[in-house]
C-alpha cells in the first residue's frame, strides 16, 4: 500500500466571481518552478463560471482540488481550504493576482533553510491596462532595515519591526507559513462576517512567530485595479470598527498591549481615519466620533501631525458633511501655506540671481568684453 507524500506547499485559494481572471492566476501557479504543491481552490457560491473552470483545471491536473460552497465570505472559504491542506507550508493566494514561476520554489527555499514560521517578502502591483508593473510599494523592504545579511541565513521577530505589526500591509498572500505553526495554535483561522478579516490573522502570526524570515523579491504581483475589492467596496468601512476591537482583545488577553501601545493608537486612529471619506456616511462618521472621543492625548501623542491633523477635523464637527467641510478648508489653508512657502523660496532666489546679475554687470570681466559683444551684436544684425 503506498503512502500518499506530503505536498511541499498547500496553496489556499477562495473564489468568488473571478472567472474572467482564472486562467491566468491558476495557470501562475500549476507552472511553479515548484511542482510539488497541491492548490485548494474553494468556490464560495460564486453566481459565474467560476466553479466550471475550476473544474476544468482539476480534470487536467491532479494537483488542483475543488471544494464547493454556499458563499460565506472570503474568511470563511479559508478556512474550509486550511481544513484540507496537508502541505509543509501554506500559502494564501488571490485568484485575480498572479505569481512569479518560482515564487513557491524560492520561498520554500528560505522557509526551510531559516527553519522559519512565516516568510515574508515583497509585492508589485499592476493594472488592467498598463503593461508596467510597479514596484514603488512592496509591502515589506526589510533589506533596507536588515542591511548586509544572508536572508536565507536569517531570521528576527516582532520586536525587531514592531511598526509592520500593525501598520504595514496585512495581505496573507505576501507571506509564507509553516503549516506545523499554524496548527499549534487552536485560533488561526480567519473571523467570520466581517470584512477586513486578514488583519486579526496577520497580527496573530506577526506577534507569535518565533522565528521571521525575508525573501527579498517582488514575488507577488497584485491587481490595484479590481473594482470588487474589499478595499474599494466602501460599504465595508464599517466593520474597521470591530477589527480594531478584536485586534485590542487580542493583544490585551496576549500581554502585548503595554509594548506596543503606541503602535495601538497609531492603528486604531489610521484605520478608523482611512474609511472616513471613501465611506461617504453619517452613521460611519458618529461611529468613528464615539470612538475617537474615548481617546485622551496620551493615547494619541505619537501618531504624527498628518492624523493628529485628521483627528481634530473629526472631534470638532458636527457630522459627516461637516468633516467633509472643514476638511476641506484645511486643506485649502494647507496647500496655501505650501505656494506661499514656494513663492517665498522663489524671490529668494530671484532676490539671488539679482545680485549676482549686478555683480556680473560691474566686474571688469563684463566691461573689457564690451566692444567685443557690440561687434558680434552688429555683425549678427
Amino acid at each position: 500500500m503506498s503512502v500518499k507524500s506530503i505536498p511541499k506547499v498547500s496553496v489556499v485559494i477562495p473564489v468568488y466571481n473571478v472567472e474572467r481572471f482564472l486562467n491566468e492566476s491558476i495557470s501562475s501557479l500549476l507552472n511553479q518552478t515548484l511542482e510539488d504543491i497541491e492548490l485548494i481552490c474553494v468556490n464560495d457560491g460564486s453566481p459565474d463560471n467560476s466553479l466550471e473552470i475550476l473544474n476544468g483545471f482539476a480534470a487536467k491536473d491532479s494537483r488542483v482540488k475543488v471544494i464547493s460552497k454556499p458563499n460565506g465570505g472570503c474568511g470563511s472559504a479559508r478556512n474550509r481550504a486550511l481544513d484540507e491542506a496537508s502541505g509543509e507550508y501554506i500559502y494564501f493566494f488571490d485568484p485575480d493576482d498572479y505569481v512569479l514561476p518560482n515564487a513557491l520554489e524560492e520561498l520554500y527555499a528560505n522557509a526551510t533553510s531559516n527553519d522559519s514560521d512565516l516568510v515574508m517578502f515583497k509585492i508589485a502591483r499592476f493594472f488592467e491596462d498598463n503593461p508596467e508593473i510597479d514596484y514603488s510599494m512592496p509591502f515589506y523592504n526589510f533589506d533596507e532595515i536588515f542591511t548586509d545579511v544572508d536572508f536565507n541565513n536569517f531570521t528576527f521577530t516582532y520586536k525587531d519591526i514592531k511598526h509592520y505589526v500593525m501598520n504595514s500591509a496585512f495581505a496573507p498572500w505576501s507571506k509564507l507559513y509553516k503549516k506545523e505553526y499554524l496548527d499549534s495554535y487552536d485560533d488561526f483561522r480567519f473571523d467570520l462576517g466581517v470584512a477586513f478579516d486578514d488583519v486579526p490573522f496577520h497580527v496573530k502570526s506577526v506577534l507569535r512567530a518565533k522565528k521571521i524570515s525575508f525573501a527579498p523579491d517582488y514575488y507577488y504581483h497584485y491587481r490595484w485595479d479590481n473594482p470588487t475589492s474589499v478595499n474599494n467596496t466602501s460599504s465595508n468601512g464599517v466593520d474597521i470598527m470591530k477589527i480594531v476591537d478584536l485586534v485590542e482583545e487580542f493583544i490585551v488577553r496576549e500581554g502585548y498591549f503595554e509594548e506596543l501601545k503606541d503602535e495601538f493608537f497609531y492603528f486604531k486612529v489610521n484605520q478608523i481615519v482611512m474609511y472616513m471619506v471613501s465611506s461617504h456616511s453619517e452613521d460611519y462618521f458618529q461611529l468613528a466620533k464615539n470612538k475617537l472621543l474615548k481617546l485622551d492625548f496620551n493615547d494619541i501623542k505619537h501618531i504624527g501631525d498628518r492624523l493628529l491633523e485628521e483627528f481634530n477635523w473629526i472631534i470638532n464637527s458636527n457630522s459627516f458633511e461637516g468633516y467633509m467641510l472643514l476638511r476641506k478648508i484645511k486643506n485649502l489653508e494647507n496647500k496655501n501655506k505650501r505656494l506661499k512657502k514656494k513663492n517665498n523660496a522663489l524671490k529668494t532666489k530671484n532676490k539671488k540671481l539679482a545680485i549676482e546679475n549686478k555683480r556680473l554687470l560691474s566686474s571688469n570681466s563684463w566691461k573689457v568684453t564690451k566692444p567685443i559683444r557690440t561687434l558680434t551684436n552688429k555683425f549678427n544684425k
